[in-house]
């Protein structure tokens, strides 16, 4: 069973999704608490991360090799979803402190609060 903690970049498996929603593998951001993370839900708050470039501002950049990326990608903080940790299949890597404060920063602004 995946043990994931704030801050990794894991890849996960988003199919079946609808509409607009990000959809096939492809690495996510882990944002909520490690308490909440290793809790009885099974259930994980990431941001999927995409390597276009849709000049969103409330889109974080990440360079390889932070986060395990491969090429140059952006964190979707207006993208969050829980997601069971049955959909997380393999831990990619970690983001720094001020990568995670930026994503903080545009979900604050994001829902207001």
């Amino acid at each position: 069973m995946a043990k994931p903690r704030r801050g990794e970049v894991w890849l996960i498996d988003l199919n079946p999704a609808r509409g607009h929603e990000q959809a096939g593998k492809r690495p996510a951001l882990v944002i909520s608490v490690d308490l909440f993370n290793s809790g009885p839900a099974g259930l994980v708050v990431v941001l999927p991360v995409t390597t276009k470039d849709k000049n969103i501002p409330l889109h974080v950049k990440i360079s390889p090799p932070e986060g395990g990326v491969k090429e140059t990608s952006f964190v979707k903080c207006e993208d969050i979803r829980s997601v069971s940790t049955e959909r997380l299949l393999a831990r990619l890597g970690e983001v720094s402190q001020d990568t995670i404060a930026a994503v903080e920063d545009w979900v604050r602004i994001l829902l207001g609060l």
